[in-house]
Protein backbone atom coordinates (compact mmCIF):
# COMPACT_ATOMS: atom_id res chain seq x y z
CA UNK A 1 0.00 0.00 0.00
CA UNK A 2 1.58 3.39 -0.85
CA UNK A 3 2.33 5.63 2.00
CA UNK A 4 -0.08 8.15 3.59
CA UNK A 5 2.76 10.91 3.33
CA UNK A 6 6.70 11.26 2.24
CA UNK A 7 9.05 13.79 2.47
CA UNK A 8 10.24 15.88 0.00
CA UNK A 9 13.86 18.59 0.37
CA UNK A 10 12.14 22.14 -0.75
CA UNK A 11 15.93 23.09 -2.52
CA UNK A 12 16.84 20.16 -4.46
CA UNK A 13 13.28 18.55 -4.37
CA UNK A 14 14.85 14.91 -3.96
CA UNK A 15 12.01 12.73 -2.17
CA UNK A 16 12.26 10.67 0.95
CA UNK A 17 10.57 8.29 3.02
CA UNK A 18 8.62 8.98 6.12
CA UNK A 19 9.03 6.05 8.23
CA UNK A 20 13.27 7.16 8.05
CA UNK A 21 12.28 10.87 9.19
CA UNK A 22 15.70 12.68 8.61
CA UNK A 23 15.86 16.02 10.02
CA UNK A 24 17.22 17.30 7.09
CA UNK A 25 18.09 15.92 2.67
CA UNK A 26 20.07 13.67 3.06
CA UNK A 27 21.06 14.18 -0.60
CA UNK A 28 21.68 18.41 -0.06
CA UNK A 29 21.38 19.37 3.65
CA UNK A 30 18.38 20.85 2.53
CA UNK A 31 15.27 21.40 4.31
CA UNK A 32 12.12 18.39 4.46
CA UNK A 33 8.80 18.90 3.63
CA UNK A 34 5.64 16.53 4.11
CA UNK A 35 3.48 15.84 1.03
CA UNK A 36 0.59 13.86 2.22
CA UNK A 37 -1.24 11.99 -0.84
CA UNK A 38 -4.35 13.69 -1.94
CA UNK A 39 -5.20 11.19 -4.52
CA UNK A 40 -6.53 8.69 -1.86
CA UNK A 41 -8.94 11.57 -1.39
CA UNK A 42 -9.83 12.64 -4.96
CA UNK A 43 -12.90 9.80 -5.39
CA UNK A 44 -14.68 11.20 -2.18
CA UNK A 45 -17.83 13.41 -3.12
CA UNK A 46 -17.74 16.22 -0.62
CA UNK A 47 -15.48 18.05 1.41
CA UNK A 48 -17.50 17.17 4.32
CA UNK A 49 -16.57 13.58 3.81
CA UNK A 50 -12.94 13.82 4.22
CA UNK A 51 -13.65 14.86 7.92
CA UNK A 52 -13.41 12.67 10.93
CA UNK A 53 -16.50 13.21 13.42
CA UNK A 54 -14.84 10.93 16.10
CA UNK A 55 -12.12 13.37 16.40
CA UNK A 56 -12.48 16.83 17.65
CA UNK A 57 -11.09 20.32 16.49
CA UNK A 58 -8.49 20.05 13.97
CA UNK A 59 -7.97 16.54 13.63
CA UNK A 60 -11.24 15.97 11.85
CA UNK A 61 -8.91 16.43 8.99
CA UNK A 62 -6.85 13.44 10.15
CA UNK A 63 -6.67 12.29 6.31
CA UNK A 64 -5.08 15.87 5.64
CA UNK A 65 -2.40 15.20 8.54
CA UNK A 66 1.36 13.58 8.67
CA UNK A 67 -0.37 11.37 11.20
CA UNK A 68 -1.07 7.20 11.03
CA UNK A 69 -2.52 6.58 14.39
CA UNK A 70 -5.67 7.64 15.91
CA UNK A 71 -4.79 6.32 19.26
CA UNK A 72 -2.08 8.75 19.70
CA UNK A 73 -3.46 12.05 18.76
CA UNK A 74 -3.07 14.66 21.80
CA UNK A 75 -5.62 17.28 21.29
CA UNK A 76 -6.57 20.11 23.91
CA UNK A 77 -9.53 21.16 21.93
CA UNK A 78 -7.50 23.13 19.46
CA UNK A 79 -8.59 24.75 16.44
CA UNK A 80 -12.17 25.64 15.16
CA UNK A 81 -11.11 29.94 16.09
CA UNK A 82 -14.04 32.19 14.86
CA UNK A 83 -14.04 34.61 11.86
CA UNK A 84 -15.20 37.88 12.93
CA UNK A 85 -16.85 40.17 10.96
CA UNK A 86 -14.67 43.59 12.10
CA UNK A 87 -17.17 46.23 10.92
CA UNK A 88 -15.98 49.10 13.40
CA UNK A 89 -11.99 48.85 12.38
CA UNK A 90 -12.58 48.30 8.79
CA UNK A 91 -15.00 51.78 9.19
CA UNK A 92 -11.35 53.27 10.82
CA UNK A 93 -9.71 51.82 7.78
CA UNK A 94 -11.86 52.55 5.00
CA UNK A 95 -12.87 48.88 4.24
CA UNK A 96 -16.35 47.67 4.20
CA UNK A 97 -15.23 43.65 4.68
CA UNK A 98 -12.89 43.58 7.06
CA UNK A 99 -12.17 40.02 8.66
CA UNK A 100 -10.04 38.08 11.93
CA UNK A 101 -9.02 35.24 12.10
CA UNK A 102 -8.56 34.97 15.95
CA UNK A 103 -6.32 32.62 17.33
CA UNK A 104 -6.35 34.09 20.44
CA UNK A 105 -8.68 31.29 21.61
CA UNK A 106 -6.57 28.43 20.72
CA UNK A 107 -5.72 26.87 24.47
CA UNK A 108 -2.44 28.37 25.31
CA UNK A 109 -3.87 31.69 23.55
CA UNK A 110 -2.08 31.30 19.91
CA UNK A 111 -2.21 29.53 16.41
CA UNK A 112 1.01 27.64 17.48
CA UNK A 113 -1.44 25.02 19.44
CA UNK A 114 -2.28 23.84 16.28
CA UNK A 115 1.35 23.16 15.47
CA UNK A 116 2.31 21.47 18.79
CA UNK A 117 -0.96 19.70 18.96
CA UNK A 118 0.33 17.55 15.49
CA UNK A 119 4.14 17.78 16.58
CA UNK A 120 3.19 16.07 19.99
CA UNK A 121 0.82 13.61 18.45
CA UNK A 122 3.92 12.94 16.17
CA UNK A 123 5.88 12.69 19.07
CA UNK A 124 3.85 9.51 20.33
CA UNK A 125 3.65 8.32 17.43
CA UNK A 126 7.54 7.53 17.52
CA UNK A 127 7.91 6.32 21.26
CA UNK A 128 9.63 10.40 22.08
CA UNK A 129 9.95 10.65 26.08
CA UNK A 130 11.07 14.25 26.06
CA UNK A 131 10.36 16.97 23.59
CA UNK A 132 11.99 20.25 23.29
CA UNK A 133 12.01 23.28 22.04
CA UNK A 134 13.39 27.10 21.20
CA UNK A 135 10.72 29.82 21.86
CA UNK A 136 10.14 33.87 22.61
CA UNK A 137 7.57 32.18 24.28
CA UNK A 138 4.57 31.34 22.29
CA UNK A 139 6.04 27.75 20.98
CA UNK A 140 7.52 26.63 24.18
CA UNK A 141 3.94 27.12 25.78
CA UNK A 142 2.19 25.10 23.58
CA UNK A 143 4.72 22.74 23.74
CA UNK A 144 4.94 22.85 27.45
CA UNK A 145 0.82 22.64 27.36
CA UNK A 146 0.68 19.71 24.74
CA UNK A 147 4.03 17.70 26.32
CA UNK A 148 1.80 17.72 29.85
CA UNK A 149 -1.24 16.66 28.00
CA UNK A 150 0.67 13.23 26.69
CA UNK A 151 2.49 12.50 29.53
CA UNK A 152 5.69 13.50 27.96
CA UNK A 153 8.74 15.86 29.64
CA UNK A 154 9.48 19.17 28.17
CA UNK A 155 12.34 21.29 27.99
CA UNK A 156 11.94 24.82 26.30
CA UNK A 157 15.22 26.73 25.54
CA UNK A 158 13.99 31.02 25.59
CA UNK A 159 16.06 34.01 24.77
CA UNK A 160 16.82 36.33 27.08
CA UNK A 161 14.17 38.80 25.67
CA UNK A 162 11.46 36.83 26.26
CA UNK A 163 8.83 38.08 28.48
CA UNK A 164 8.39 36.64 32.10
CA UNK A 165 4.34 36.00 30.90
CA UNK A 166 5.38 33.57 28.46
CA UNK A 167 7.77 31.59 30.48
CA UNK A 168 5.74 31.34 33.44
CA UNK A 169 3.18 30.03 31.66
CA UNK A 170 5.71 27.19 30.05
CA UNK A 171 7.09 26.58 33.55
CA UNK A 172 3.33 26.17 35.14
CA UNK A 173 2.47 23.29 32.63
CA UNK A 174 5.68 21.29 34.05
CA UNK A 175 8.21 22.30 31.59
CA UNK A 176 11.76 22.91 32.62
CA UNK A 177 12.75 26.08 31.06
CA UNK A 178 16.33 27.61 30.33
CA UNK A 179 16.87 31.42 29.52
CA UNK A 180 19.82 31.74 27.04
CA UNK A 181 21.66 35.18 27.31
CA UNK A 182 21.19 35.96 23.71
CA UNK A 183 18.43 37.45 21.46
CA UNK A 184 19.58 35.43 18.24
CA UNK A 185 16.73 32.49 17.42
CA UNK A 186 19.47 31.01 15.20
CA UNK A 187 22.25 30.71 17.38
CA UNK A 188 20.02 29.55 19.99
CA UNK A 189 18.45 26.43 17.33
CA UNK A 190 21.87 25.95 17.35
CA UNK A 191 22.48 25.22 20.97
CA UNK A 192 19.04 23.38 21.11
CA UNK A 193 20.36 20.77 17.87
CA UNK A 194 23.34 19.74 20.01
CA UNK A 195 21.35 18.91 22.92
CA UNK A 196 18.73 17.22 21.48
CA UNK A 197 21.88 14.91 20.11
CA UNK A 198 23.55 14.58 23.07
CA UNK A 199 20.74 13.97 25.25
CA UNK A 200 17.75 12.27 22.98
CA UNK A 201 15.27 15.30 23.01
CA UNK A 202 12.89 14.86 19.92
CA UNK A 203 12.49 18.25 18.90
CA UNK A 204 9.12 19.52 17.79
CA UNK A 205 10.25 22.96 16.41
CA UNK A 206 7.42 24.59 14.43
CA UNK A 207 10.26 25.10 11.89
CA UNK A 208 10.07 22.93 8.92
CA UNK A 209 14.00 23.27 8.60
CA UNK A 210 14.16 21.45 11.89
CA UNK A 211 10.82 19.06 12.53
CA UNK A 212 8.77 19.13 8.74
CA UNK A 213 5.83 17.61 10.81
CA UNK A 214 5.00 19.99 13.59
CA UNK A 215 4.58 22.89 11.10
CA UNK A 216 1.49 20.83 9.29
CA UNK A 217 -1.04 21.95 11.92
CA UNK A 218 -0.65 25.44 10.41
CA UNK A 219 -2.62 24.71 7.30
CA UNK A 220 -6.16 23.62 8.84
CA UNK A 221 -5.91 27.46 9.40
CA UNK A 222 -6.60 27.52 5.72
CA UNK A 223 -9.27 24.77 5.78
CA UNK A 224 -10.98 26.45 8.26
CA UNK A 225 -11.09 29.94 6.29
CA UNK A 226 -12.44 27.98 3.33
CA UNK A 227 -15.42 26.70 5.31
CA UNK A 228 -16.04 29.52 7.50
CA UNK A 229 -16.26 31.63 4.35
CA UNK A 230 -18.52 28.88 1.97
CA UNK A 231 -14.60 28.44 0.25
CA UNK A 232 -15.01 31.62 -1.41
CA UNK A 233 -12.09 33.30 0.18
CA UNK A 234 -11.33 37.00 0.46
CA UNK A 235 -8.84 38.39 -2.15
CA UNK A 236 -6.27 38.73 0.53
CA UNK A 237 -5.10 37.59 3.84
CA UNK A 238 -2.62 39.71 5.86
CA UNK A 239 -0.21 37.18 8.22
CA UNK A 240 2.43 37.70 10.52
CA UNK A 241 6.29 36.39 9.39
CA UNK A 242 8.54 35.32 11.69
CA UNK A 243 10.63 32.04 10.54
CA UNK A 244 8.15 32.02 7.45
CA UNK A 245 6.27 28.50 8.21
CA UNK A 246 3.09 29.50 8.88
CA UNK A 247 2.40 31.61 5.84
CA UNK A 248 4.12 29.18 3.83
CA UNK A 249 1.82 26.63 5.44
CA UNK A 250 -1.23 28.81 5.08
CA UNK A 251 -0.24 28.50 0.64
CA UNK A 252 -0.33 25.34 0.92
CA UNK A 253 -3.07 24.32 2.76
CA UNK A 254 -4.68 26.66 0.17
CA UNK A 255 -3.30 24.44 -2.66
CA UNK A 256 -4.23 21.33 -0.96
CA UNK A 257 -8.28 23.06 -0.98
CA UNK A 258 -7.01 23.81 -5.03
CA UNK A 259 -6.23 20.42 -5.92
CA UNK A 260 -9.03 18.69 -4.15
CA UNK A 261 -11.32 21.22 -6.38
CA UNK A 262 -13.19 22.87 -4.01
CA UNK A 263 -11.46 26.53 -4.48
CA UNK A 264 -12.12 28.29 -7.24
CA UNK A 265 -9.60 31.15 -6.44
CA UNK A 266 -6.87 31.58 -3.77
CA UNK A 267 -6.03 34.74 -1.58
CA UNK A 268 -3.21 37.42 -2.58
CA UNK A 269 -0.93 36.86 0.73
CA UNK A 270 0.87 39.75 2.45
CA UNK A 271 3.56 38.61 5.01
CA UNK A 272 4.61 41.37 7.80
CA UNK A 273 7.46 41.88 10.14
CA UNK A 274 8.63 44.41 12.40
CA UNK A 275 11.09 47.14 10.92
CA UNK A 276 13.56 46.22 13.71
CA UNK A 277 14.07 42.32 12.30
CA UNK A 278 12.64 41.66 8.71
CA UNK A 279 14.94 39.05 7.14
CA UNK A 280 11.88 38.01 4.98
CA UNK A 281 10.80 41.43 3.54
CA UNK A 282 14.16 42.00 2.93
CA UNK A 283 14.39 38.71 0.50
CA UNK A 284 11.02 39.83 -1.08
CA UNK A 285 12.60 43.11 -1.93
CA UNK A 286 16.10 41.93 -2.68
CA UNK A 287 14.50 38.67 -4.98
CA UNK A 288 16.78 36.38 -2.92
CA UNK A 289 16.01 32.55 -3.66
CA UNK A 290 15.03 30.66 -0.39
CA UNK A 291 18.91 29.21 -0.27
CA UNK A 292 19.94 32.83 0.20
CA UNK A 293 17.31 34.07 2.41
CA UNK A 294 18.24 30.94 4.60
CA UNK A 295 21.69 31.94 4.42
CA UNK A 296 21.23 35.95 5.31
CA UNK A 297 21.02 36.49 9.59
CA UNK A 298 19.67 40.07 10.27
CA UNK A 299 22.14 41.40 12.24
CA UNK A 300 20.65 43.72 14.91
CA UNK A 301 17.10 42.40 16.55
CA UNK A 302 15.24 45.89 17.60
CA UNK A 303 11.41 45.88 18.14
CA UNK A 304 8.63 44.93 20.71
CA UNK A 305 6.83 42.82 18.56
CA UNK A 306 9.06 39.42 19.99
CA UNK A 307 7.07 36.54 18.41
CA UNK A 308 8.18 37.28 15.44
CA UNK A 309 11.87 38.32 15.84
CA UNK A 310 13.31 35.54 14.13
CA UNK A 311 16.83 36.90 12.57
CA UNK A 312 16.27 33.75 9.96
CA UNK A 313 13.95 32.86 7.63
CA UNK A 314 14.08 29.18 8.38
CA UNK A 315 10.86 27.96 6.03
CA UNK A 316 12.57 30.25 3.27
CA UNK A 317 11.25 27.11 0.90
CA UNK A 318 7.77 27.68 1.62
CA UNK A 319 7.25 30.86 2.73
CA UNK A 320 8.82 32.79 -0.49
CA UNK A 321 6.75 31.03 -2.69
CA UNK A 322 4.02 31.87 -0.49
CA UNK A 323 3.66 35.53 -1.65
CA UNK A 324 5.40 34.92 -5.12
CA UNK A 325 2.86 32.74 -6.10
CA UNK A 326 -0.09 34.44 -4.70
CA UNK A 327 1.02 37.58 -6.23
CA UNK A 328 0.74 39.15 -2.68
CA UNK A 329 3.85 41.08 -1.41
CA UNK A 330 5.72 41.62 2.05
CA UNK A 331 5.42 44.63 4.32
CA UNK A 332 7.56 46.28 7.53
CA UNK A 333 5.86 48.12 10.26
CA UNK A 334 7.17 50.65 12.88
CA UNK A 335 6.72 49.91 16.30
CA UNK A 336 4.65 52.69 16.89
CA UNK A 337 2.39 51.48 13.73
CA UNK A 338 2.07 48.01 15.58
CA UNK A 339 1.25 49.53 19.17
CA UNK A 340 -1.21 51.53 17.04
CA UNK A 341 -2.61 48.87 15.71
CA UNK A 342 -3.10 47.19 19.09
CA UNK A 343 -5.02 49.78 20.49
CA UNK A 344 -7.62 49.99 17.59
CA UNK A 345 -8.62 46.59 17.51
CA UNK A 346 -9.26 45.97 21.31
CA UNK A 347 -10.88 49.64 21.27
CA UNK A 348 -13.06 49.19 18.34
CA UNK A 349 -13.46 45.40 18.11
CA UNK A 350 -12.79 43.75 21.35
CA UNK A 351 -9.90 41.54 20.47
CA UNK A 352 -6.54 42.26 22.43
CA UNK A 353 -3.38 40.69 20.88
CA UNK A 354 0.15 41.20 21.21
CA UNK A 355 2.34 43.05 19.20
CA UNK A 356 3.59 40.24 16.36
CA UNK A 357 -0.40 39.88 15.54
CA UNK A 358 -1.30 43.72 15.53
CA UNK A 359 1.30 43.70 12.38
CA UNK A 360 -1.52 42.86 10.35
CA UNK A 361 -3.23 45.46 11.33
CA UNK A 362 -0.86 48.19 10.73
CA UNK A 363 0.05 46.84 7.45
CA UNK A 364 -3.33 46.89 6.16
CA UNK A 365 -3.65 50.36 7.14
CA UNK A 366 -0.05 51.23 4.98
CA UNK A 367 -1.12 49.52 1.71
CA UNK A 368 -4.76 50.83 1.73
CA UNK A 369 -3.31 54.25 2.67
CA UNK A 370 -0.97 53.67 -0.66
CA UNK A 371 -3.82 52.11 -3.07
CA UNK A 372 -1.96 48.54 -2.62
CA UNK A 373 -5.06 46.62 -1.72
CA UNK A 374 -8.44 48.45 -3.28
CA UNK A 375 -10.86 49.22 -0.40
CA UNK A 376 -13.79 47.82 -2.08
CA UNK A 377 -12.10 44.17 -1.93
CA UNK A 378 -11.96 41.89 1.28
CA UNK A 379 -9.45 41.40 3.35
CA UNK A 380 -8.99 39.14 6.18
CA UNK A 381 -6.54 39.20 9.11
CA UNK A 382 -4.62 36.64 10.97
CA UNK A 383 -4.90 37.41 15.03
CA UNK A 384 -1.61 34.62 16.16
CA UNK A 385 -1.81 35.47 19.68
CA UNK A 386 -2.84 37.30 22.61
CA UNK A 387 -2.45 40.31 24.01
CA UNK A 388 -2.24 38.92 27.65
CA UNK A 389 1.26 37.14 26.63
CA UNK A 390 2.67 40.26 26.30
CA UNK A 391 0.76 42.56 28.60
CA UNK A 392 4.62 44.72 28.83
CA UNK A 393 3.57 46.46 25.64
CA UNK A 394 0.11 46.90 26.23
CA UNK A 395 1.14 49.12 29.47
CA UNK A 396 2.44 51.53 26.70
CA UNK A 397 -0.57 52.09 25.55
CA UNK A 398 -2.75 52.75 28.73
CA UNK A 399 -2.32 55.17 31.81
CA UNK A 400 -1.52 53.42 34.85
CA UNK A 401 -5.05 53.39 37.45
CA UNK A 402 -4.45 55.42 40.81
CA UNK A 403 -6.66 54.33 43.96
CA UNK A 404 -9.00 57.03 44.93
CA UNK A 405 -11.26 57.40 48.47
CA UNK A 406 -14.76 55.47 48.31
CA UNK A 407 -16.13 58.81 48.33
CA UNK A 408 -19.03 60.25 45.62
CA UNK A 409 -16.84 63.48 45.07
CA UNK A 410 -14.24 61.60 44.66
CA UNK A 411 -15.24 59.77 41.94
CA UNK A 412 -17.21 62.28 40.70
CA UNK A 413 -14.00 64.51 40.19
CA UNK A 414 -12.46 61.61 38.71
CA UNK A 415 -14.95 61.16 35.93
CA UNK A 416 -14.45 62.02 32.34
CA UNK A 417 -15.62 65.12 30.94
CA UNK A 418 -19.08 64.88 29.82
CA UNK A 419 -19.73 61.88 31.71
CA UNK A 420 -22.47 62.00 34.63
CA UNK A 421 -21.65 60.37 37.86
CA UNK A 422 -24.63 59.84 39.21
CA UNK A 423 -26.25 61.38 42.41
Amino acid sequence: MKPKFALRCGWCEAGHAAERAPRLCPACGGPLQVEVDLGRMAPRAAWTSWRDPGLAGLFAWFDLLPLTDRSKVVSLGEGNTPLLHAKRLGDELGIERLLLKDETRNPTGSFKDRMLAVGISRAMEVGAATVAVQSSGNVGAAAAAYAAKAGLQARILVPRTAPAEKVLQAQMYGAEVFRIDHDSPAAIFDLLSWACDEFGWHLVSTAAIYNPFTLEGAKTIAYELAEQTAFDLPEWLVVPVGGGGNIGSLWRGFRDLEALGLLRRLPRLVGVQAAGCAPFVEAIRLGRSPREAFAARWPDIQTIAGAIADDVVFDAHLALPAVRDSGGTAVAVSDEEILAAEASLARLEGVFVEPAAATTVAALRRLLAEGHIPRGERVACLMTGTGLKDPGAARRLVAPVEAIPLDRGALAARCRPGLNPGP
